[in-house]
């Protein structure tokens, strides 16, 4: 009996330590899914941050237009502005104003083809009271302003809208009819005070004035040129995008 018994215990020892063994297994086998689960997720958040960033689009930054940083045609269009004006002003106004107090005698730094004694002492002859001192008076404010303006406004639009080492020459020309125009202004100041006129300052005043109007058509002609020039490139030039 004792064999027969053994003999039916023995497969129920197996069943039995078959049902012990199999909760392990399966706890053994949750935690490895859990483990993989574990690793998995650990794999998600792993990487190089960088990579990512990379991965993403790139947004391309717009270069700033000459409008949003501001041309620096703005200031030469301003002292181009400012030039005009005053050369509107002396010559197409102030000067002609003074011919009515001079029996309609020009004045002598508008005579481009320059003047002699006999035309400065005729001058002095039909002067009302008062007409040398006006005429002094513009000498000394918008004769100045006028030739430093020009110098300014030309040396800006050669300087920043022109190529090349020959607009410094041009530059160097306007400073030279600057130079000019106000020390003819002087000069016929000169003249004009004296009963009779000397000869030799006449001339050399008559010189004076048709050098600065032989340059102040030249250099005007020049930053005229320049800035059309631009004008047309600037307008064949597609905007930056």
């Amino acid at each position: 009996m004792s064999s027969a018994y053994a003999d039916i215990a023995a497969p129920a020892r197996v069943v039995h330590s078959q049902r012990n063994q199999a909760p392990a297994a399966t706890r053994s086998e949750g935690n490895v899914w859990e483990d993989g689960g574990m690793s998995k997720r650990r794999k998600k958040t792993r990487g190089n941050p960088q990579r990512r960033d990379d991965s993403t689009p790139k947004k391309r930054i717009a270069k700033p237009t000459p409008e949003d940083q501001g041309s620096p045609r703005i200031l030469v269009y301003a002292l181009l502005g400012i030039t005009l004006f005053m050369g509107l002003y002396l010559h197409a106004y102030a000067m002609p104003q003074l011919t009515y107090f001079a029996d309609g005698l020009s004045m002598p730094g508008t005579r481009i083809a320059g003047y002699d004694a006999a035309d400065i002492l005729a001058l002095q002859n039909a002067f009302e009271d008062d007409a040398a001192g006006q005429l002094n008076f513009l000498h000394k404010t918008a004769g100045i302003i006028f030739p430093v303006v020009f110098f300014l406004a030309t040396w800006a639009t050669l300087g920043l809208l022109a190529k090349g080492s020959w607009r410094w020459i041009v530059v160097a020309g306007a400073a030279g009819f600057a130079a000019v125009d106000i020390t003819e202004n002087f000069l016929i100041d000169a003249v004009l005070g004296q009963r009779p006129p000397d000869e030799q300052l006449v001339t050399l005043a008559s010189v004076f004035t048709q050098v600065s109007w032989g340059l102040l058509i030249v250099l005007a002609a020049t930053v005229v040129g320049v800035v059309v020039r631009d004008f047309v490139l600037s307008g064949r030039t597609p905007p930056a995008r």
